[in-house]
């Protein structure tokens, strides 16, 4: 067996049918990953690899055409049939040899997980476990083309069949909800090879998928030794040889069909394992760090049996009662049927949880634990996709052991936009009451706001609304103003920003550098520097799309992100033929983002008669992006944009102890990946690596007919 292993792998390897699979799986391998994980962003790379499944109709039939189909044709297979090693080693030696040339193209794509870890938080068990499954299906294709091969001395005819047989394993499902019969679905969802690739790709070892492709891959490598068999007794004339092999053959998928319905009657837990699921019950360092600094009694109720309560629950509860002040205590419903109305009138569900300090008290319904991207997905039984408890709880013992919840206003009335999604969340979980302002009526903002956010207005203010924003910075007020590009400038809102040392820039930014930008030149990804806000995430990267420029001699205005000395400012995007440089674009460095602090003397209103003076610490925040705070732009970054906001927040609102912890999710979102270092990766994967494959190729087959 290894020594026809070894002759077929050098056979392959000295022709240019090998290096042309190579090349291809190579290439298809560099193109999925470039488009859709590099490019694109997506941190599954899973998805690539399902991608390249799709192209075994094409790929395999390259590597498993010529195994028996040119013995025959070149009528050596007499050597095979009369040589002194039996029928079984040719055929396993022959399988191995493909398997081998098969997986080197494997060993290359098995290093892109690690290659996107660099750019955020990927899909790693997702990735592995997709792969170990493409691995699978690509040995019982093989398989499959081995046996096909041995069917015919006509290797056009052994790749046509092989690369038909795959395509309708690949799709057999679908002509089974096609024809909606259901005997007839039941029967053809046996030869569905893709079902079971699918049930992995998930991120599920499957068991009984990977009993399916082994199954399979062994009973074509049994038959395709069946065949040469018959083949063999027939040439020879010996009947009783080819009655053995009929026998054979039924005992083989008799057995295949029977241990796999076998194991369709086993269990899930038995035979399924979810290799995705994270360790939730372990505390962020939020809220280690909060916990750490608590200094009031807090009792956590859960209404559920301790022995009955979710796992991850149970297992988080025990790391928050670790903490002093925490005490955790479960509480029966069968024994404590009125628990609930000690708190409320409607009552609650058993697994929800009562936090409780002194007399407030939140509660955490057990519905809200589990999240799901689609609210309907829990009618229909779908897995969650993020579990929140903790930061439900921890948000929680902040409301009710904090004595002054901090108020927000945003200003409405100008086309501004409002915080949403996820970025509300982080504000509600910072108990942070927020509330819409119109100035033009309010004529002032109210003296209990710790902070104002403008966010990204499409039209200007007026003098008065300008001059109600001066008084409440002359107050020792806090303001977070996005910018927008907009057709007519809003030169009063500039004017009041370059008060205080900022200058805005009339057009949108775009980058020449293709190491900050991702995707198009105006998706800037900067990297966050460290100032009086910024501290703890300096050196990370935050994506500022469609952003306003600006500028600032003012020492006092720090700078918090900021483009590259090639970057260009395009005066009329809405008349900008390209995104690249044009003539009239003003090419130079520009900040996108800047923070200013200063002290500024108040009297208090009780001390009228200036006998109390005291000092405030004033602060502006501008970012020139309108999407610094949208959910869409927030996922390419892997949160980042919304960690920033956070903890800008946190300063503004003199809230230093964050208690924002966002939903631990069960996937991943995308990764952010310079276009310099995309088009780097992809050109090596897609374009070098085959090119070198198909020329080394090329160069043998040369060689070889010249000798």
């Amino acid at each position: 067996m290894i020594s026809i292993w070894k002759k077929e792998l050098r056979s392959s390897l000295c022709s240019v049918t090998g290096f042309l699979y190579l090349a291809a799986s190579v290439f298809f391998f560099g193109v999925y990953f470039y488009v859709m994980n590099l490019y694109q962003g997506m941190a599954h790379v899973n998805y690539a690899y399902a991608s390249v499944v799709y192209l075994f109709s094409v790929t395999i039939p390259i590597l498993t055409m010529r195994t028996f189909s040119q013995e025959f044709r070149d009528r050596t297979d007499q050597l095979i049939l009369t040589a002194p090693i039996s029928l079984r080693s040719v055929v396993l030696g022959k399988y191995l040899a493909c398997l081998t040339l098969f997986l080197l193209p494997v060993v290359i794509a098995a290093s892109f997980p690690l290659i996107l870890t660099g750019y955020g938080s990927v899909a790693i068990a997702e990735a592995y476990t997709t792969l170990l499954a493409y691995i699978l299906y690509g040995m019982a294709a093989i398989a499959i083309g081995i046996f096909l091969s041995s069917l015919t001395g006509n290797v056009v005819i052994a790749a046509v069949s092989t690369a038909l047989v795959l395509f309708l394993a690949y799709t057999m499902g679908g002509f089974g909800e096609l024809l909606d019969v259901p005997v007839l679905k039941q029967f053809l969802s046996a030869f569905h090879m893709q079902a079971r690739f699918l049930t992995m790709e998930t991120g599920v070892i499957s068991l009984r998928s990977i009993l399916y492709f082994l199954t399979v891959a062994a009973a074509f490598l049994i038959f395709t030794v069946l065949r040469l068999r018959s083949y063999k007794s027939r040439r020879g004339g010996n009947a009783a040889e080819k009655r053995s092999c009929l026998i054979l053959l039924g005992i083989t998928i008799l057995a295949v069909v029977g241990v796999n319905l076998a194991a369709g009657f086993l269990p899930d837990r038995m035979t399924e394992f979810d290799v995705t699921m994270k360790e939730f019950h372990h505390l962020t360092d939020v809220t280690k760090e909060f916990l750490g600094t608590l200094d009031k009694d807090v009792t956590i109720y859960v209404y559920k049996k301790e022995a009955e309560a979710e796992p991850d629950t149970v297992k988080l509860l025990k790391n928050y009662a670790a903490f002093d002040h925490i005490t955790v205590e479960y509480v029966d419903p069968e024994t404590s049927p009125r628990f609930p109305t000690k708190y409320t009138v409607n009552g609650f569900s058993e697994g929800s949880l009562v936090v409780t300090s002194g007399g407030a008290f939140r509660i955490i319904d057990q519905e809200s634990i589990y999240t799901y991207s689609e609210p309907e997905m829990k009618e229909y039984g779908v897995t969650p996709d993020g579990f929140d408890l903790e930061g439900l709880l921890t948000s929680a013992i902040d409301y009710v052991t904090t004595d002054r919840l901090p108020m927000i206003y945003e200003i409405s009335g100008h086309g501004e936009l409002l915080l949403a999604g996820e970025f509300q969340t982080a504000m509600d979980r910072e108990n942070v009451k927020l509330q819409e302002l119109q100035l033009v009526g309010a004529g002032s903002v109210p003296k209990d706001a710790d902070c104002v956010l403008i966010l990204a207005p499409s039209s200007d203010y007026s003098e008065a609304e300008i001059g109600a924003l001066k008084d409440y910075l002359a107050e020792g007020g806090h303001i977070y103003i996005l910018l927008q590009w907009t057709e007519e400038q809003q030169k009063n809102l500039h004017a009041f920003l370059a008060e205080y040392g900022i200058e805005v820039q009339y057009g949108v930014v775009s980058e020449t550098d293709t190491d900050v930008y991702f995707q198009e030149p105006y998706y800037l990804i900067p990297e966050i520097r460290s100032t009086s806000v910024t501290e703890d995430l300096a050196g990370n990267l935050a994506l500022s799309a469609m952003s306003v420029g600006l500028r600032s001699s003012d020492p006092a205005v720090e700078t918090i992100l900021k483009t590259s000395e090639k970057a260009f400012l395009k005066k009329n995007p809405q008349e900008a033929k390209s995104t690249g440089k044009e003539e009239g674009d003003v090419e130079g460095e520009y900040l996108l983002g800047v923070f200013r602090q200063w002290t500024v003397d108040i009297t208090p209103e009780s001390m009228s008669d200036g006998s109390g003076r005291m000092t405030r610490e004033s602060m502006l925040t501008v970012f020139g992006s309108p999407y610094m705070t949208q959910d869409a732009i927030d996922g390419y970054i892997s949160g980042m944009n919304r960690k920033l906001f956070i903890s800008i927040m946190g300063h503004m609102i003199s809230r230093p102890a964050l208690t924002s912890v966002p939903t631990k999710s069960y996937s991943y979102d995308y990764v952010t990946v310079s276009m310099s270092d995309a088009t780097f990766f992809g050109v090596i994967l897609a374009g070098v690596l085959p090119g070198i494959l198909l020329v080394v190729g090329l160069a043998v087959w040369v060689l070889r007919r010249r000798r």
